[in-house]
């Protein structure tokens, strides 16, 4: 009888082991990466000083794609008064040098503005990475402890109930012993398949919220960058924005469209933070990963424009 309370004992641990959920405490190295991902002095980004772009352009001899990245970079008033500059042969004078200044001083900054985006973006991504890499690790671990009590209970149970029938004793006990230790072992080893950590994730300053819920100006990222991505793509209805989204939703980022699921990862990765499993975090460094691609496409953007502006011109 003592034998078969000793399994019912373990039994009931087992179960109780199986429905908990391992809530891992914060490292001080996410939180201070936290801090670090974003400027140590914060960026307030207004359109105060963007100049007008409405006017008569149609006289200007440049690509529809240059003139489409010059009103995004905010250039375009000195893109036209240099073109026209060009046009009537007064590239020697003082003001088409300034203007190629002006021109050149705004693509520096807009190139600085892309990096910075970037470097963030990939910043808040390894944290989220390194957060999952070490829940994995646990739950490695976990798996591999429950595995071995699981085989540990079967053998011992084994030896257990050949010892008692060697011995000549009732076979209630013996009986006991095997159902016991069947229990236990599936219990473990059960618990061993579907054993998870969690842990507090937070991100104040939400990089994936500013593009779901995409405001007509950014608190975060710069106007040209901004820009950029609500401009509706060639031939296209829809943003940059609008493709980011769509990726996140064709890769299974956000769950099942209209379950529960859904809803509570969209409540979690766009809020101010919560508790993650690993799978979550993987999902949000693959969200900030289209991000990132969609942004670094600027770069592209930018390095045509500047071919164009740079090469010969009959």
């Amino acid at each position: 009888m003592r034998l078969t309370d000793w399994f019912l004992s373990a039994s009931f641990l087992a179960m109780t082991v199986a429905g908990c959920s391992f809530i891992l405490p914060p490292t001080n190295s996410l939180v201070t990466s936290e801090r670090q991902c974003s400027s140590s002095l914060p960026r307030t980004f207004h359109d105060q000083d963007t100049q007008t772009t409405t006017g008569d352009y149609s006289g200007i001899s440049f690509s529809g794609r240059t003139v489409e990245i010059a009103k995004i970079i905010d250039v375009l008033p000195v893109l036209s008064r240099l073109d026209a500059l060009q046009q009537s042969s007064e590239t020697h004078n003082l003001q088409f040098f300034e203007l190629r200044q002006s021109l050149s001083d705004r693509l520096l900054l807009t190139m600085f503005e892309v990096s910075s985006a970037v470097a963030e973006i990939v910043c808040e991504r390894d944290r989220a990475d390194q957060a999952a890499d070490r829940m994995e690790e646990f739950d490695a671990t976990l798996v591999k402890r429950l595995t071995l009590v699981s085989i540990v209970i079967g053998g011992v149970a084994s030896v257990v109930s050949g010892g008692i029938g060697l011995a000549g004793g009732a076979s209630t006990a013996s009986d006991a012993a095997e159902v016991g230790s069947g229990v236990l072992a599936s219990l473990f080893g059960g618990t061993a398949l579907f054993a998870g950590s969690k842990q507090d994730f937070r991100h104040e300053r939400n990089l994936l919220k500013e593009v779901w819920n995409h405001p007509r100006q950014s608190s975060i990222f710069s106007p040209a960058v901004w820009r950029f991505l609500q401009r509706k793509y060639e031939n296209h209805t829809s943003t940059g924005i609008d493709e980011v989204i769509n990726a996140w939703r064709q890769q299974g980022r956000l769950g099942e469209p209209g379950s529960s699921g859904e809803k509570d990862r969209i409540d979690l990765f766009f809020g101010t933070g919560g508790t993650y499993s690993a799978t979550d975090l993987r999902a949000r460094a693959s969200m900030l990963e289209t991000l990132e691609a969609h942004i670094q496409l600027m770069s592209e953007e930018l390095e045509l424009f500047v071919r164009e502006i740079i090469q010969p011109r009959m």
